[in-house]
């Protein structure tokens, strides 16, 4: 009993740090361009996680794939969150947060096109609520207008989404130390972006940035991580997979309680059609693919 409790509050933990992130993120990007923003959260997260997971061991492991290291550097860091917190310009947390999470939808049209996957009648029926429940919560009549921001929230599901296929091929690594390494990897690839943003960078910021930014560096994509990966390790991987679903929800959350974000009904119908794709997608697992 005490350890499904634990579980539980470890499960509601992430959620709601990973939520936070992006009504953390909308509010420094009034202050700090998105490209320094990046760069500043990777340092933040590779520092913290570092020290903590990459030994000897891991690190000759990860010496071998560099490349693949490279990548996820790139697609699973530096890239989506540059997308995401320029996109948080202009939209919403509630849409940022509801936009990161169509990354499931994405996995699986990979795995069908790319990897020529098995599929379920209900999977595909998932995909259709899923970009059903997208148009609904953008709206047709405002699709025009924030069609480039959630494009590249989009590209970076979508980068999040096939990352997912280079860590699969490193699973001989320790997943906290590859995490570790990713972050490090994303900062290395973020200095280009820092170095190329015309707003020059000032220390002269509010109390208000300084301490999203380190909630963003540190907690959500620092400590989370610690949580999410001690969760994976005495829980099941369906338990841990609920994180998937409530991070959406309490990015609404956040996004109404502290940026007076308005949730009306093509919100909730929007966001009710993308959680139920998303659990048709990923609970509905076909057994084998076509292609080994």
């Amino acid at each position: 009993m005490k350890t499904t409790i634990i579980n539980w509050l470890l499960v509601l933990f992430v959620s709601f740090s990973w939520g936070a992130s992006f009504m953390f993120t909308r509010l420094v990007v009034e202050e700090i361009s998105p490209s320094h923003l990046v760069s500043i959260r990777l340092l933040l997260a590779a520092l913290l996680l570092g020290p903590l997971f990459i030994n000897k061991e891991e690190f000759l492991k990860m010496s071998q794939v560099i490349p693949s290291l490279i990548l996820l550097g790139i697609i699973n860091a530096a890239l989506p969150f540059f997308l995401f917190a320029w996109s948080a310009q202009e939209l919403t947390a509630g849409m940022l947060s509801i936009l990161n999470g169509t990354s499931p939808l994405f996995a699986l049209i990979i795995a069908i096109l790319l990897f020529r996957q098995n599929t379920t009648f209900l999977q595909v029926i998932g995909l259709l609520a899923g970009f059903i429940g997208l148009l609904i919560f953008i709206g047709l009549d405002e699709i025009r207008v924030v069609f480039f921001p959630v494009t590249l929230c989009l590209i970076g599901a979508f980068c999040y989404a096939y990352s997912n296929n280079v860590l699969f091929k490193l699973n001989h690594i320790n997943s906290s130390a590859l995490a570790s390494a990713t972050m490090l990897s994303g900062f290395v690839f973020s200095i280009p972006l820092f170095l190329s943003e015309p707003q020059s960078f000032s220390f002269d910021l509010s109390l208000k940035t300084y301490l999203a930014t380190l909630f963003l560096g540190l907690v959500s994509t620092g400590i989370s991580f610690i949580a999410y990966v001690f969760l994976l390790q005495r829980s099941s991987p369906v338990q841990a997979s609920s994180i998937i679903f409530l991070v959406p929800i309490t990015g609404i959350f956040w996004g109404a309680i502290f940026l007076n974000e308005h949730i009306d009904q093509k919100v909730i119908l929007g966001s009710l059609c993308i959680l139920i794709g998303i659990g048709l997608t990923n609970i509905f697992k076909p057994k084998k693919l076509l292609r080994e």
